[in-house]
């Protein structure tokens, strides 16, 4: 029971943090629009000067780096869970065509729960995804990671290699990176990037990303190419931080001899909001700033009621070097 709480813990933190960088990846599956269309009201002005476009320059590479603290605790105890990880990707877009591939190479990875590492170390090779995406910004497929398991296993501290190894497997990766482009880039490109624009999504129920709402504040300079400050807020689908939620109380029900089998959810809400910084030109990311917070209400044995408490920031990082970018 403790070894798969920790596992789970660590996989919802992962999956928070590096849910926010470049551009993402999904399943091994084309991405494909949702039954119920999304709900959208723009306060955007009514003559845009300049609408975000998907257009990163051939050859363009990058590192980019996400660091993400996360913690979790039981109100009115003293059970608290803290998770630190950061994930370093070497990035290459190369233009094909009306098609873009997008390749992504982890090259370190660390990872703290209450301040014991449970990975660190460069990843030598074989952890790639490689993203195609067509002219208009969509993912339409991903390939890559067959390699992941047994390269990130050589990271895990010692004793830890089981925990790494399940938590960290190539299906929650492309899942991770999917999740990232949803909130990136989805419902922005196209969108009025003259500051004062405003639009909020409400999306199918189901859905990762269940509303967004995003102001332009202002452009400003990112070195020498413009950038747009963008303003979010998400609501998210709330069941990512619910299981998390049930193992933690699981494991407190288990010590004091209870049934587990009795803890199921009541209630729960997250969110997420910040800044992001963009290009409209090419919708090339130059950093990203969040907090999140949330709360999973849980009923365990004898009708009693425990809240989990949630709260992270994540903050990620890019470097292009001294390379010309399209929006000079």
């Amino acid at each position: 029971m403790i070894q798969r709480h920790l596992s789970q813990v660590a996989r919802t933190g992962i999956v928070i943090g590096a849910v926010l960088g470049g551009a993402g990846a999904c399943s091994k599956e084309p991405q494909r629009a949702p039954a119920q269309s999304p709900t959208i009201t723009s306060g955007a002005p009514a003559q845009p000067q300049q609408t975000f476009q998907f257009a990163p320059p051939d050859g363009t590479k990058f590192t980019r780096t996400d660091r993400h603290r996360q913690e979790r605790s039981i109100t009115g105890t003293a059970i608290n869970r803290v998770d630190e990880d950061e994930l370093q990707w070497k990035v290459a877009v190369e233009k094909k065509g009306d098609q873009y591939r997008v390749k992504q190479d982890l090259a370190h990875l660390t990872m703290r729960q209450d301040g014991k590492v449970l990975a660190d170390g460069d990843v030598k090779e074989g952890i790639r995804a490689e993203l195609v995406i067509d002219r208009n910004g969509n993912l339409m497929e991903v390939k890559g990671l067959e390699g992941t398991a047994a390269r990130l296993k050589e990271l895990a501290a010692p004793g830890m290699e089981t925990q790494v190894e399940q938590t960290l497997t190539p299906q929650y990766l492309a899942t991770l990176v999917s999740n990232r482009y949803r909130v990136l880039f989805g419902e922005t490109i196209g969108r009025p990037a003259t500051p004062g624009s405003s639009w909020t999504v409400t999306n199918a129920p189901g859905s990762f990303v269940t509303s967004r709402k995003v102001t332009v504040e202002r452009q400003e300079m990112c070195g020498t190419v413009t950038c747009a400050r963008l303003r979010v807020d998400f609501k998210v689908d709330p069941k990512t931080l619910s299981d998390t939620a049930v193992s933690l109380v699981q494991s407190r029900v288990q010590a004091g001899g209870g049934d587990m089998s009795k803890v199921t959810v009541k209630s729960a809400s997250y969110g997420m909001s910040g800044t992001m910084l963009v290009e409209p030109s090419t919708m090339l990311s130059h950093g990203a700033s969040l907090s999140e917070i949330g709360s999973v209400t849980v009923t365990g044995t004898s009708g009693q009621q425990m809240t989990v408490a949630v709260k992270g920031t994540t903050d990620i990082t890019y470097d292009y070097g001294t390379q010309p970018m399209a929006a000079k």
